[in-house]
């Protein structure tokens, strides 16, 4: 048991005693209080009680003229918390600021109806008809609004703080700067909407329809979007931090300048989409379509793209540092200027891809596919290109210092002016190549690849045996 000295005891009638005594009083009660002094009580004389259409009637005339003109005295603001509203007629009536908080809606009818800066927080309107309503400022936190029909509804900056509305309908609905925070959208339809800047911080999408939706500058950090329909939507801006993407349908989706920094985006459909300037460090990105995005200036330092399709995908001066690119398809992509420093990949497919002017020191991209890939004044220095294929490739200017090539095919590529100091060739297949004009080559580098007849030589050096057997098939 604590035990308290007397000082103490003592210390604390002293300060009871100078309190005023509302505040000595309210000390005494904290105790024994069970509501909030933050949760305001409902004191409608008809709370948890059905009310008839013609009281209700009454009630929002008096309401209406209380909008009108507060000093009215046939006026009086609606109190109907926590009563039981469920089926009620409320069409094109005006309920701006009225007390509706923990009120029962269920299959009410309220389209047209302004509830404006009206308080709804804790009210069922499970499957209620808000078409065109007026929701602008409306508190609706803790909400339910299951199947409830809030198409072309205006609720710009409504706080909807873990609201339920999961199968809700929001086509064409204008929620600009609402707060949705934790909010359960599951499978909602949010068709057309407009959800600029809005706060959806931690909300629940799953399966949601958000096509061609307005979510420019949104707050969609942590956000479960899986198997959400985001075709043409606009993200420009929006925040995506740690979002769960997984399958996600984003085909010309809209991303510019947006922040998807460890987002989950696992099998996600981002076809044709816009990730100009996007953040996408740290992104899962395996086995999505890319394939026709634009991704120019993008950074995906340290992204897992394995298995991704990036077929004609634009990539020109992106950031790949350090990413994962395990059999990652790049045919026909434009990666023009892109940075891959430290990027690591197995299989990864660059043909016909433009590799021109690439920075990739110390990349490592074993068994890769560049056949007619440009790699013109690509810089691979040290990087690890064991048992690539780099048939036909334009490798003019390339710098290929301390580069390992063992096994690599380069079967009537060009590599004019490039640049072979110390490069690793055991085993290297030269046969048709052009190398006339290389730098650094050196004759014992030669001694170890394989050439053939067709293979130009740089002055100077003088053409091997001829390999007993060529280890790689010219493709």
């Amino acid at each position: 048991m604590k035990r308290f000295s007397i000082p103490t005891v003592f210390v604390g009638m002293i300060i009871l005693i100078g309190l005023p005594a509302s505040w000595a009083e309210a000390a005494g009660s904290s105790a024994s209080t069970t509501t909030s002094p933050a949760v305001p009580l409902c004191k409608s004389p008809y709370k948890q009680k059905s009310v008839s259409a013609k009281t209700l009637e009454a009630l929002v005339r008096s309401h209406e003229r209380w909008v009108e003109y507060r000093g009215n005295p046939d006026a009086k603001r609606m109190e109907l918390c926590q009563a039981d509203l469920s089926r009620a007629a409320l069409a094109g009536v005006n309920l701006e600021r009225a007390d509706l908080e923990g009120t029962v809606l269920r299959q009410a009818k309220l389209p047209k109806t302004n509830l404006a800066q009206a308080s709804l927080a804790g009210a069922d309107l499970t499957k209620a008809v808000l078409e065109d309503s007026n929701l602008s400022g409306a508190d609706l936190r803790r909400a339910r609004l299951t199947g409830a029909n809030l198409s072309r509804a205006i609720g710009d900056e409504a706080a909807l703080f873990d609201a339920i509305l999961i199968g809700a309908k929001l086509r064409e609905a204008s929620f600009e700067r609402a707060q949705l925070e934790g909010a359960d959208l599951t499978s909602a339809d949010l068709t057309d909407g407009n959800f600029t800047e809005s706060y959806f911080y931690g909300a629940t999408l799953i399966g949601a329809v958000l096509v061609n939706a307005d979510l420019t500058g949104a707050d969609l950090r942590r956000t479960i979007l899986s198997n959400a329909n985001l075709h043409r939507a606009n993200l420009q801006g929006a925040l995506l931090d740690r979002a769960q993407l997984e399958q996600a349908k984003m085909v010309e989706a809209d991303l510019e300048s947006a922040y998807l920094d460890e987002a989950n985006l696992r099998g996600a459909n981002l076809k044709a989409a816009i990730l100009r300037g996007t953040d996408l460090r740290y992104t899962s990105l395996q086995g999505a379509i890319l394939s026709e995005a634009d991704l120019e200036g993008a950074n995906l330092e340290q992204a897992a793209l394995v298995k991704a399709d990036l077929h004609s995908a634009k990539l020109r001066m992106a950031i790949l540092y350090h990413a994962v690119l395990d059999e990652t398809n790049f045919l026909d992509a434009n990666l023009n200027r892109a940075v891959l420093i430290g990027a690591k990949g197995w299989h990864t497919n660059f043909m016909n891809a433009d590799l021109s002017e690439i920075y990739a020191p110390k990349s490592s991209l074993r068994q890769a596919q560049f056949n007619r890939a440009n790699l013109e004044s690509a810089n691979l220095v040290g990087a690890d290109l064991r048992e690539s294929n780099f048939g036909h490739a334009n490798l003019t200017q390339a710098n290929l210092q301390d580069t390992n090539l063992q096994d690599a095919t380069f079967a009537s590529a060009n590599l004019s002016g490039a640049r072979l100091d110390s490069a690793d060739l055991r085993g290297a297949n030269f046969t048709g190549a052009v190398l006339s004009s290389v730098i650094g080559l050196t004759q014992t580098q030669l001694n170890v690849a394989c050439v053939d007849d067709k293979t130009k030589l740089p002055p100077g050096l003088s053409r091997p045996v001829p390999c007993s057997s060529i280890k790689k098939e010219v493709r």
